[in-house]
């Protein structure tokens, strides 16, 4: 017997909205296996800097921030052409280009 490709289209419509079936829904752009255990975000990353003698900005992540902006906790309290100066508390840190932002 010959099936009917609109028939097979309908009852696969029918079954998936009764919960029968269950599409997987997954980010086309992401290759490999799927980890059961969810990923830990990654630290935001001093991506760039965009050196301004005036108002220079720092590129830390999807986030353009100035001195004075807080960025994962930390205060930018100077940004260099070779790196950005953070703070948070008493503890200052300088982060290069290319490096992550401390998570602590």
């Amino acid at each position: 017997m010959k099936s009917d490709p609109l028939m097979v289209v309908a009852v696969l419509a029918v079954m998936m909205l009764g919960g029968q079936l269950q599409a997987e829904e997954r980010d086309p752009f992401v290759f490999g296996p799927r980890s059961p255990v969810a990923a830990q975000p990654a630290a935001p990353t001093l991506d760039g800097i965009l050196w301004d003698t005036r108002r220079p900005l720092a590129i830390i992540g999807e986030q353009t921030a100035g001195v004075g902006d807080t960025v994962s906790g930390w205060e930018v309290v100077e940004i260099q052409q070779h790196g950005v100066v953070l703070q948070r508390g008493g503890r200052r840190e300088v982060v290069a280009p290319g490096h992550p932002i401390p998570s602590e």
